[in-house]
């Protein structure tokens, strides 16, 4: 699967377009409305993709990490 389910509704990523994964601070949150429109309940980090857009997501930052890093490992 290449496709990482952020957690809210519609809201998805290719593995391959994350760039970094940063914690969420309120300070993020003007990103969050330019880029996605909104911030969401219970956000916990923000996924920052190739093209330099911040979305938010409700899972935990070490959450998504490891899901990356294991999908980087059998990628290759």
């Amino acid at each position: 699967m290449d496709l990482f389910w952020l957690g809210y509704d519609g809201l998805a990523v290719h593995y391959a377009d994350i760039v970094a994964v940063l914690f969420y601070r309120p300070d993020l949150d003007a990103r969050l409305v330019r880029d996605y429109g909104g911030v969401p309940a219970n956000i916990r980090a923000v996924v920052v993709t190739s093209g330099g857009i911040f979305l938010p997501s409700s899972w935990r930052a070490e959450q998504i990490r490891r899901h990356w890093a294991r999908w980087r490992t059998h990628r290759n």
